[in-house]
Protein backbone atom coordinates (compact mmCIF):
# COMPACT_ATOMS: atom_id res chain seq x y z
CA UNK A 1 0.00 0.00 0.00
CA UNK A 2 1.15 3.55 -0.73
CA UNK A 3 2.57 5.21 2.37
CA UNK A 4 0.76 7.99 4.20
CA UNK A 5 3.58 10.38 3.40
CA UNK A 6 3.20 9.86 -0.34
CA UNK A 7 -0.58 10.22 -0.16
CA UNK A 8 -0.35 13.37 1.93
CA UNK A 9 2.06 14.86 -0.59
CA UNK A 10 -0.32 13.96 -3.42
CA UNK A 11 -3.21 15.67 -1.66
CA UNK A 12 -1.13 18.81 -1.10
CA UNK A 13 0.46 19.00 -4.53
CA UNK A 14 -2.28 17.65 -6.82
CA UNK A 15 -5.30 18.73 -4.77
CA UNK A 16 -7.68 16.02 -6.02
CA UNK A 17 -11.30 16.88 -5.36
CA UNK A 18 -12.67 13.38 -5.53
CA UNK A 19 -11.79 9.70 -5.26
CA UNK A 20 -8.54 8.67 -6.92
CA UNK A 21 -6.26 5.68 -7.43
CA UNK A 22 -2.54 5.42 -6.88
CA UNK A 23 -0.76 2.81 -9.01
CA UNK A 24 2.63 1.58 -7.82
CA UNK A 25 4.04 0.22 -11.06
CA UNK A 26 7.10 -1.00 -9.21
CA UNK A 27 4.88 -3.50 -7.40
CA UNK A 28 3.42 -4.63 -10.73
CA UNK A 29 6.93 -5.19 -12.07
CA UNK A 30 7.91 -7.14 -8.95
CA UNK A 31 4.80 -9.31 -9.27
CA UNK A 32 5.67 -10.21 -12.87
CA UNK A 33 9.28 -10.98 -12.02
CA UNK A 34 8.26 -13.07 -9.02
CA UNK A 35 5.90 -15.07 -11.24
CA UNK A 36 8.73 -15.87 -13.64
CA UNK A 37 10.88 -16.90 -10.68
CA UNK A 38 8.41 -19.29 -9.04
CA UNK A 39 7.02 -20.55 -12.37
CA UNK A 40 10.05 -20.57 -14.69
CA UNK A 41 8.37 -22.91 -17.19
CA UNK A 42 4.87 -21.38 -17.23
CA UNK A 43 4.42 -18.43 -19.56
CA UNK A 44 2.04 -15.82 -18.08
CA UNK A 45 -0.80 -14.47 -20.23
CA UNK A 46 -2.13 -11.56 -18.16
CA UNK A 47 -5.94 -11.58 -17.93
CA UNK A 48 -6.70 -8.13 -19.32
CA UNK A 49 -10.27 -8.18 -17.98
CA UNK A 50 -8.91 -7.91 -14.45
CA UNK A 51 -7.61 -4.37 -14.98
CA UNK A 52 -7.42 -3.09 -18.57
CA UNK A 53 -5.80 0.24 -17.69
CA UNK A 54 -3.38 1.11 -20.51
CA UNK A 55 -0.65 1.82 -17.93
CA UNK A 56 -0.94 -1.74 -16.67
CA UNK A 57 -0.96 -3.31 -20.13
CA UNK A 58 1.93 -1.16 -21.32
CA UNK A 59 4.05 -2.04 -18.29
CA UNK A 60 3.43 -5.77 -18.62
CA UNK A 61 3.98 -5.68 -22.39
CA UNK A 62 7.39 -4.06 -21.87
CA UNK A 63 8.28 -6.78 -19.36
CA UNK A 64 7.54 -9.45 -21.96
CA UNK A 65 4.17 -10.67 -20.71
CA UNK A 66 1.68 -12.34 -23.00
CA UNK A 67 -2.04 -11.64 -22.72
CA UNK A 68 -5.38 -13.39 -22.21
CA UNK A 69 -7.97 -11.34 -24.11
CA UNK A 70 -11.69 -12.03 -23.95
CA UNK A 71 -13.10 -9.40 -26.34
CA UNK A 72 -12.22 -7.44 -29.48
CA UNK A 73 -11.64 -4.31 -27.39
CA UNK A 74 -9.06 -6.11 -25.26
CA UNK A 75 -7.36 -7.50 -28.35
CA UNK A 76 -7.21 -4.02 -29.90
CA UNK A 77 -5.79 -2.55 -26.69
CA UNK A 78 -3.00 -5.11 -26.46
CA UNK A 79 -2.10 -4.98 -30.16
CA UNK A 80 -2.04 -1.19 -29.86
CA UNK A 81 0.83 -1.57 -27.40
CA UNK A 82 2.91 -3.25 -30.07
CA UNK A 83 2.36 -6.77 -28.75
CA UNK A 84 2.71 -9.52 -31.34
CA UNK A 85 -0.28 -11.75 -32.15
CA UNK A 86 1.64 -14.77 -30.87
CA UNK A 87 1.50 -13.27 -27.38
CA UNK A 88 -2.32 -13.28 -27.32
CA UNK A 89 -4.83 -16.04 -26.65
CA UNK A 90 -8.50 -15.26 -27.26
CA UNK A 91 -9.66 -17.03 -24.10
CA UNK A 92 -13.42 -16.75 -24.35
CA UNK A 93 -15.31 -20.03 -25.00
CA UNK A 94 -18.46 -18.29 -26.27
CA UNK A 95 -18.05 -15.46 -28.77
CA UNK A 96 -20.23 -13.54 -31.20
CA UNK A 97 -19.61 -14.39 -34.88
CA UNK A 98 -18.54 -10.81 -35.62
CA UNK A 99 -16.04 -10.94 -32.76
CA UNK A 100 -14.53 -14.15 -34.11
CA UNK A 101 -14.15 -12.51 -37.52
CA UNK A 102 -12.57 -9.42 -35.95
CA UNK A 103 -9.94 -11.52 -34.18
CA UNK A 104 -9.28 -13.61 -37.29
CA UNK A 105 -8.80 -10.48 -39.38
CA UNK A 106 -6.15 -9.37 -36.88
CA UNK A 107 -4.38 -12.75 -37.22
CA UNK A 108 -5.05 -13.94 -33.68
CA UNK A 109 -4.20 -17.63 -33.90
CA UNK A 110 -5.60 -19.39 -30.84
CA UNK A 111 -8.99 -19.32 -29.16
CA UNK A 112 -10.95 -21.47 -26.72
CA UNK A 113 -14.21 -23.41 -27.06
CA UNK A 114 -16.31 -25.75 -24.94
CA UNK A 115 -19.32 -26.53 -27.15
CA UNK A 116 -20.31 -27.79 -30.59
CA UNK A 117 -22.03 -24.47 -31.17
CA UNK A 118 -18.76 -22.59 -30.76
CA UNK A 119 -16.90 -25.00 -33.04
CA UNK A 120 -19.43 -24.38 -35.81
CA UNK A 121 -19.04 -20.60 -35.49
CA UNK A 122 -15.25 -20.91 -35.61
CA UNK A 123 -15.32 -23.22 -38.63
CA UNK A 124 -17.69 -20.91 -40.51
CA UNK A 125 -15.26 -18.04 -39.93
CA UNK A 126 -12.38 -20.10 -41.28
CA UNK A 127 -10.59 -20.37 -37.95
CA UNK A 128 -7.85 -22.98 -37.59
CA UNK A 129 -6.24 -23.49 -34.14
CA UNK A 130 -8.54 -24.16 -31.20
CA UNK A 131 -8.10 -24.93 -27.49
CA UNK A 132 -10.65 -27.05 -25.61
CA UNK A 133 -11.76 -25.57 -22.27
CA UNK A 134 -12.55 -28.41 -19.86
CA UNK A 135 -14.24 -28.17 -16.48
CA UNK A 136 -12.02 -28.63 -13.44
CA UNK A 137 -13.21 -26.76 -10.37
CA UNK A 138 -11.74 -25.92 -7.01
CA UNK A 139 -14.79 -26.32 -4.73
CA UNK A 140 -13.14 -23.92 -2.28
CA UNK A 141 -12.69 -21.10 -4.83
CA UNK A 142 -14.52 -17.90 -4.00
CA UNK A 143 -15.96 -17.53 -7.51
CA UNK A 144 -16.96 -20.69 -9.37
CA UNK A 145 -16.58 -20.53 -13.14
CA UNK A 146 -17.42 -24.15 -13.92
CA UNK A 147 -21.14 -23.50 -13.75
CA UNK A 148 -20.74 -21.49 -16.96
CA UNK A 149 -17.62 -22.69 -18.75
CA UNK A 150 -15.78 -25.94 -19.36
CA UNK A 151 -16.69 -29.21 -21.05
CA UNK A 152 -17.45 -32.22 -18.86
CA UNK A 153 -15.50 -35.41 -19.53
CA UNK A 154 -18.51 -37.14 -21.08
CA UNK A 155 -18.69 -34.32 -23.67
CA UNK A 156 -15.09 -34.63 -24.84
CA UNK A 157 -15.58 -37.36 -27.48
CA UNK A 158 -18.38 -35.42 -29.17
CA UNK A 159 -16.28 -32.26 -29.23
CA UNK A 160 -13.20 -34.04 -30.57
CA UNK A 161 -15.30 -35.71 -33.28
CA UNK A 162 -16.93 -32.43 -34.28
CA UNK A 163 -13.59 -30.66 -34.28
CA UNK A 164 -12.23 -33.28 -36.66
CA UNK A 165 -15.30 -33.25 -38.91
CA UNK A 166 -15.10 -29.45 -39.25
CA UNK A 167 -11.42 -29.51 -40.14
CA UNK A 168 -10.27 -27.57 -37.08
CA UNK A 169 -6.92 -28.21 -35.43
CA UNK A 170 -6.95 -28.93 -31.70
CA UNK A 171 -3.72 -27.40 -30.38
CA UNK A 172 -4.34 -27.31 -26.65
CA UNK A 173 -6.41 -27.93 -23.53
CA UNK A 174 -7.33 -25.28 -20.96
CA UNK A 175 -9.11 -25.08 -17.61
CA UNK A 176 -9.79 -22.57 -14.82
CA UNK A 177 -10.24 -23.79 -11.26
CA UNK A 178 -12.10 -20.64 -10.19
CA UNK A 179 -11.29 -17.15 -8.99
CA UNK A 180 -9.35 -16.91 -5.72
CA UNK A 181 -8.70 -20.63 -5.55
CA UNK A 182 -7.77 -21.92 -2.12
CA UNK A 183 -6.76 -25.53 -2.67
CA UNK A 184 -3.39 -26.08 -4.40
CA UNK A 185 -4.38 -29.67 -5.20
CA UNK A 186 -7.07 -28.27 -7.51
CA UNK A 187 -4.40 -27.05 -9.94
CA UNK A 188 -2.66 -30.44 -9.86
CA UNK A 189 -5.95 -32.22 -10.55
CA UNK A 190 -6.74 -29.80 -13.36
CA UNK A 191 -3.39 -30.43 -15.04
CA UNK A 192 -3.84 -34.19 -14.82
CA UNK A 193 -7.34 -33.90 -16.26
CA UNK A 194 -6.05 -31.73 -19.10
CA UNK A 195 -3.37 -34.33 -19.89
CA UNK A 196 -6.12 -36.97 -19.94
CA UNK A 197 -8.11 -34.90 -22.41
CA UNK A 198 -5.05 -34.38 -24.62
CA UNK A 199 -4.37 -38.12 -24.58
CA UNK A 200 -7.98 -38.94 -25.48
CA UNK A 201 -7.93 -36.51 -28.40
CA UNK A 202 -5.29 -38.64 -30.13
CA UNK A 203 -8.05 -41.10 -31.01
CA UNK A 204 -9.19 -38.42 -33.47
CA UNK A 205 -5.64 -37.83 -34.75
CA UNK A 206 -5.02 -34.68 -32.72
CA UNK A 207 -1.79 -34.00 -30.89
CA UNK A 208 -2.29 -30.92 -28.66
CA UNK A 209 0.89 -29.70 -26.98
CA UNK A 210 -0.44 -26.63 -25.11
CA UNK A 211 -1.85 -26.80 -21.58
CA UNK A 212 -3.40 -23.58 -20.23
CA UNK A 213 -3.85 -23.81 -16.45
CA UNK A 214 -5.96 -20.64 -16.33
CA UNK A 215 -6.08 -18.17 -13.47
CA UNK A 216 -7.36 -18.09 -9.92
CA UNK A 217 -4.05 -17.12 -8.33
CA UNK A 218 -4.27 -14.78 -5.37
CA UNK A 219 -2.15 -13.86 -2.38
CA UNK A 220 -2.98 -12.31 0.98
CA UNK A 221 0.58 -11.14 1.35
CA UNK A 222 2.29 -9.59 -1.66
CA UNK A 223 3.39 -12.30 -4.12
CA UNK A 224 2.99 -15.16 -1.61
CA UNK A 225 1.25 -18.03 -3.40
CA UNK A 226 1.76 -20.48 -0.56
CA UNK A 227 2.04 -24.17 -1.59
CA UNK A 228 0.50 -23.60 -5.06
CA UNK A 229 3.80 -23.31 -7.02
CA UNK A 230 5.21 -26.49 -5.51
CA UNK A 231 2.12 -28.52 -6.43
CA UNK A 232 2.04 -27.13 -9.96
CA UNK A 233 5.76 -27.36 -10.70
CA UNK A 234 6.02 -30.92 -9.40
CA UNK A 235 3.13 -31.94 -11.65
CA UNK A 236 4.18 -30.29 -14.90
CA UNK A 237 7.74 -31.64 -14.60
CA UNK A 238 6.26 -35.06 -15.36
CA UNK A 239 5.05 -33.86 -18.78
CA UNK A 240 7.99 -32.18 -20.55
CA UNK A 241 6.41 -32.75 -23.95
CA UNK A 242 3.80 -30.06 -23.20
CA UNK A 243 4.07 -26.26 -23.20
CA UNK A 244 2.36 -24.69 -20.17
CA UNK A 245 0.82 -21.24 -19.94
CA UNK A 246 -1.42 -19.54 -17.35
CA UNK A 247 -3.79 -16.57 -17.15
CA UNK A 248 -2.91 -14.67 -13.94
CA UNK A 249 -4.89 -11.49 -13.36
CA UNK A 250 -5.48 -10.69 -9.71
CA UNK A 251 -2.00 -11.88 -8.74
CA UNK A 252 -0.42 -9.28 -11.01
CA UNK A 253 -2.44 -6.19 -10.15
CA UNK A 254 -4.29 -6.52 -6.85
CA UNK A 255 -1.53 -5.13 -4.65
CA UNK A 256 -0.33 -2.37 -6.99
CA UNK A 257 -3.41 -0.12 -6.64
CA UNK A 258 -4.60 1.91 -3.67
CA UNK A 259 -7.98 3.64 -3.70
CA UNK A 260 -8.44 6.88 -1.75
CA UNK A 261 -12.01 8.02 -1.09
CA UNK A 262 -13.28 11.20 0.63
CA UNK A 263 -16.04 11.10 3.22
CA UNK A 264 -18.90 13.19 1.80
CA UNK A 265 -21.41 12.90 4.62
CA UNK A 266 -22.01 11.68 8.15
CA UNK A 267 -25.34 10.67 9.63
CA UNK A 268 -25.33 9.09 13.08
CA UNK A 269 -22.92 6.17 12.95
CA UNK A 270 -23.25 5.95 9.17
CA UNK A 271 -20.99 7.61 6.64
CA UNK A 272 -21.26 8.12 2.89
CA UNK A 273 -18.13 8.03 0.77
CA UNK A 274 -17.65 9.32 -2.74
CA UNK A 275 -17.57 5.80 -4.20
CA UNK A 276 -20.12 3.10 -4.75
CA UNK A 277 -21.12 -0.45 -5.50
CA UNK A 278 -21.64 0.99 -8.97
CA UNK A 279 -18.00 2.06 -8.89
CA UNK A 280 -14.87 0.48 -7.47
CA UNK A 281 -16.80 -1.45 -4.83
CA UNK A 282 -18.58 -3.51 -7.47
CA UNK A 283 -16.01 -6.05 -6.28
CA UNK A 284 -18.19 -6.58 -3.21
CA UNK A 285 -21.05 -7.80 -5.40
CA UNK A 286 -19.27 -9.53 -8.29
CA UNK A 287 -16.07 -10.70 -6.63
CA UNK A 288 -17.31 -11.36 -3.07
CA UNK A 289 -14.54 -9.04 -1.86
CA UNK A 290 -14.41 -7.57 1.63
CA UNK A 291 -12.30 -4.40 1.28
CA UNK A 292 -10.80 -3.04 4.49
CA UNK A 293 -9.31 0.43 5.10
CA UNK A 294 -5.58 0.66 5.57
CA UNK A 295 -5.16 4.25 6.75
CA UNK A 296 -7.08 7.49 7.31
CA UNK A 297 -6.08 10.98 6.25
CA UNK A 298 -7.94 13.20 8.71
CA UNK A 299 -7.96 16.79 9.90
CA UNK A 300 -7.62 15.42 13.44
CA UNK A 301 -5.78 12.38 14.73
CA UNK A 302 -7.94 9.25 14.27
CA UNK A 303 -9.88 8.44 17.42
CA UNK A 304 -10.95 5.02 18.69
CA UNK A 305 -12.71 2.66 16.29
CA UNK A 306 -16.44 2.05 16.38
CA UNK A 307 -18.73 0.01 14.10
CA UNK A 308 -20.09 2.17 11.30
CA UNK A 309 -22.24 1.68 8.22
CA UNK A 310 -20.59 2.72 4.95
CA UNK A 311 -22.88 3.90 2.15
CA UNK A 312 -22.06 4.51 -1.49
CA UNK A 313 -22.76 7.87 -3.11
CA UNK A 314 -25.66 7.00 -5.43
CA UNK A 315 -29.34 7.41 -4.64
CA UNK A 316 -29.87 3.65 -4.68
CA UNK A 317 -30.89 2.53 -1.19
CA UNK A 318 -29.06 -0.72 -1.83
CA UNK A 319 -25.77 1.09 -2.39
CA UNK A 320 -24.44 -0.26 0.89
CA UNK A 321 -20.71 -0.99 0.91
CA UNK A 322 -20.53 -2.36 4.44
CA UNK A 323 -23.08 -2.85 7.21
CA UNK A 324 -20.41 -2.92 9.89
CA UNK A 325 -16.90 -1.60 9.46
CA UNK A 326 -14.67 -0.52 12.30
CA UNK A 327 -13.79 3.12 11.61
CA UNK A 328 -12.65 6.13 13.72
CA UNK A 329 -15.47 7.60 15.77
CA UNK A 330 -14.38 11.11 14.76
CA UNK A 331 -14.17 10.41 11.01
CA UNK A 332 -15.92 13.33 9.35
CA UNK A 333 -16.82 15.03 6.10
CA UNK A 334 -13.71 15.91 4.12
CA UNK A 335 -11.55 13.17 5.64
CA UNK A 336 -10.10 10.47 3.41
CA UNK A 337 -10.17 6.68 3.71
CA UNK A 338 -7.32 4.69 2.16
CA UNK A 339 -8.21 1.29 0.69
CA UNK A 340 -5.27 -1.00 -0.23
CA UNK A 341 -5.34 -3.94 -2.67
CA UNK A 342 -7.88 -2.37 -5.02
CA UNK A 343 -6.24 -3.16 -8.36
CA UNK A 344 -8.19 -6.26 -9.38
CA UNK A 345 -11.77 -6.31 -10.69
CA UNK A 346 -12.54 -2.83 -9.35
CA UNK A 347 -12.11 -0.08 -11.96
CA UNK A 348 -12.65 -2.70 -14.68
CA UNK A 349 -16.39 -3.00 -13.96
CA UNK A 350 -17.38 0.53 -12.98
CA UNK A 351 -20.38 2.44 -14.39
CA UNK A 352 -21.81 5.95 -14.70
CA UNK A 353 -24.97 5.25 -12.72
CA UNK A 354 -26.68 8.42 -11.50
CA UNK A 355 -24.45 10.28 -13.93
CA UNK A 356 -21.50 9.86 -11.57
CA UNK A 357 -18.27 9.14 -13.50
CA UNK A 358 -17.03 6.21 -11.41
CA UNK A 359 -15.33 4.94 -14.58
CA UNK A 360 -13.24 8.10 -14.98
CA UNK A 361 -11.31 8.21 -11.72
CA UNK A 362 -7.99 10.02 -11.70
CA UNK A 363 -4.97 7.74 -11.48
CA UNK A 364 -1.62 8.84 -10.06
CA UNK A 365 1.38 6.69 -10.93
CA UNK A 366 4.31 6.19 -8.57
CA UNK A 367 7.16 3.70 -8.54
Amino acid sequence: MVGVGVLTELLLSQKPEDTFYVYELGILERAYKEWTRVFPTIRPFYAVKCNPDPKVVETLAALGSSFDCASPAEIDLVLGMGVEQERIIYANPCKRPQDILHAKTLNIARTTFDSVSELKKLAKAGWQDVVLRIRSDDPEARCNLGIKYGAEKWEWPTLFRECSNLGLKLVGISFHVGSMARNPVAFKNGILLAIEAATMSREWNFDPKLIDIGGGFSSTNVFDLGPVPEQINETIQKFPEFTFIAEPGRYMVEHMATLVTPVMGVKGTGITISESLYGAFNCVLFDHAEPLPGEYLMADEPGGLIPRVVFGSTCDGGDLISKKLMLPWNLGEGDWIVWPRMGAYTSAATTRFNGIPFNERQVFVVQ
